[in-house]
């Protein structure tokens, strides 16, 4: 028994000196301070401003900051850090120069964006603060110093400046667009290489839009680890990417799991640019496309115009939403744009431009190639979600079919159609997916002046011969609108006059259909046994007329297509509606201060 208390005692007394390790580690006691046994020895670093700044007269930057240990002397207690300025440390800077004195930027060209930073225990690098830097107030040419360092450091007493603990960023005001640019509106940066691409990512900013412009056509074939530009919530990343109607070539990712695309989510203006022989593979759970995952994304907006796709789109994850454009365009507007592209998904809402979309205005484009998933699959769009979407003058000529291939690759003689069901040539669902409110839903959208010239619209579950009532109950495929709610707007929309259309089985056929609205509900041939056959085929166009001749007499604009042969394109001046924007003293580009 004696031995056994004084086991216990021994227990006891080893429980009291851990816990007088573990307060005395940084632990402390209610409000007690911690104590460190480490010191730290801190330096401060400004990311990315190794090179001096270049600044239009009252254009700005923002500068990344940290408070860095030096190696070998962490802390062992997490520590919250601050900065400030250090006049003193001019005269240390201009002794170091050889090339003449500068002078302290003047506090009206600064401003701390935010300035707390936690620096966790053991490591070596903290959370980031940032400063604006602002040509107010300067004389053009001369260089200026903002020296940076250490205020405060709480948490610990245990710790002391580096010998080297002084950041520096130096600006010069200048009237002179710096080389390269310095992505501003007015001096975007310029990209002449694949490597030019890569460092976009590390120029973005939360805190303001950034211009890029392409120089020439890249090859991206080498780049193996893209990383898209702005994956990670919230998707502040705002950025103009100006393509100066060059090409990117050979762009592809297939392993990465968050929106695998370009941008990851387009938070901005995409514009004049052509990407070809693009391939993105979609293993993970999240949407995909060439351009974006999304296209906007609430407040985010997403505008894009004269941007021309192609390349192949595969979805093999578990995941709706899958276009050759976007995965999802969920606040957006895409003009005198076009996808040429092979989309190909195991899941639902598949579509040639957009997967889905919610608070998406598309018009004058067009798609083509091959379009394949489970259902809900539509030419321009899977299906639109929103309250007021609109698909205006556009077209689209993909197949929604291919044929099986065998174990060796090569197709065989055996068709494989689009989807289960729901097929539709220019949208898959228009009714918010809301299958039991068709007749009294209103959502408001638009399909308005479009064209369907596929050959052939067919569904997965389609059976020749006699009818089979047990496939009838599906939602219904239509040759512009597969399944959407009837006060919708549909208006002048053409399907090709021998376009081969079955849906499900024998009884489900084509026919003409007049200009609907909330007004004026959409006329259904209704078929006993089917209570989703809600299907919106517009009209035959005239036999043996073209597609060019078709989209003429719907009047759609000479400003922005060519009609110069059987199928439209997009001319590559094509005019596309405003895109606002204000620089960063709040003037419109363009104008003088007194002319808005």
């Amino acid at each position: 028994m004696k031995k056994t208390l004084f086991y216990i005692f021994l227990c006891g007394l080893s429980l009291l000196a851990l816990s007088a390790c573990k307060k005395e580690a940084g632990k402390g006691k209610g409000n007690e301070p911690a104590v460190s046994t480490m010191k730290g020895i801190f330096y401060t670093e400004a990311i990315g401003a190794e090179e001096t700044l270049q600044l239009m007269p009252g254009k700005s930057r923002t500068v990344e900051l940290k408070v860095r240990a030096q190696e070998g002397a962490v802390s062992d207690i997490t520590v919250k850090a601050s900065l400030k300025i250090d006049p003193d440390a001019l005269d240390a800077y201009n002794a170091s120069q050889a090339d003449g004195p500068a002078e302290l930027l003047p506090s009206s060209a600064y401003s701390f964006v935010s300035n707390d930073m936690m620096l966790a225990r053991y490591n070596t690098a903290s959370t980031s603060a940032k400063v604006r830097i602002t040509a107010a107030g300067l004389e053009d040419n001369t260089l200026y110093v903002l020296p940076l360092t250490i205020d405060k450091v709480e948490g610990t007493d245990n710790w002391e400046l580096a010998p080297n603990s002084v950041s520096y960023i130096t600006v010069i005001q200048t009237n002179v667009g710096p080389e390269g640019g310095d992505g501003s509106m007015e001096y975007p940066y310029q990209l002449r290489t694949a490597a030019d691409i890569k460092a976009m990512k590390d120029k973005l900013s939360a805190e303001e839009k950034v211009y890029f412009k392409m120089m020439n056509d890249i090859d991206m074939a080498s780049v193996d680890d893209w990383t898209p530009l702005n994956f990670n919530s919230p998707y502040d990343l705002a950025i103009d990417f100006d393509g100066g109607g060059y090409t990117i070539d050979n762009f592809h990712i297939t392993d990465f799991g968050t929106y695998p695309s370009f941008f990851g989510v387009l938070n901005g203006y995409c514009h004049d640019v052509t990407f070809t022989n693009a391939v993105i593979v979609c293993g993970a759970d999240s949407g995909c496309g060439i351009l974006g995952g999304y296209g906007g994304t609430g407040d985010k907006h997403a505008d894009v115009a004269r941007v021309h796709v192609q390349g192949k789109v595969t979805m093999t994850g578990n995941k709706t939403g899958i276009g050759g454009m976007f995965g999802c365009a969920g606040n957006a507007t895409i003009e005198a744009s076009s996808a040429d592209v092979e989309v190909y998904s195991l899941k639902n809402y598949v579509g040639g431009l957009v997967g889905y979309s919610k608070k998406v205005q598309i018009a004058n484009c067009w798609v083509s190639g091959i379009i394949r998933g489970d259902q809900r699959v539509g030419g321009i769009i899977g299906g639109i979600n929103g309250d007021g979407d609109s698909v205006v003058n556009s077209y689209c000529t993909a197949q929604m079919w291919s044929y099986k291939k065998d174990e060796n690759g090569d197709p065989t003689d055996e068709v494989e159609f689009a989807a289960v069901r729901s097929v539709g040539g220019i949208v898959g669902h228009a009714n918010q997916d809301k299958g039991d409110q068709v007749d009294t839903r209103m959502p408001g959208n638009v399909v308005s002046g479009c064209i369907a010239w596929q050959d052939l619209i067919k569904t997965r579950t389609y059976i020749s011969g006699e009818n089979n009532w047990d496939n009838a109950n599906f939602y219904s495929s239509g040759a512009i609108v597969a399944f959407g709610a009837t006060h919708n707007t549909y208006e002048n929309c053409y399907r090709r006059a021998d376009l081969d259309f079955r849906d499900y089985c024998d009884a489900f056929l084509l026919y003409d259909q007049e200009n609907s609205s909330a007004a004026a509900p959409l006329m259904i041939q209704k078929i006993e046994g089917s209570n989703y056959n809600y299907p919106y085929h517009g009209k035959a166009a005239p036999v043996g007329a073209t597609l060019t001749q078709v989209a003429q007499s719907l009047g759609w604009s000479t400003s922005i297509w060519n009609f110069s042969g059987d199928v439209p394109t997009i001319r590559k001046d094509a005019q596309v509606g405003p895109v606002p924007d204000v620089t960063t003293d709040g003037q419109l580009p363009g104008f003088g201060e007194n002319e808005l």
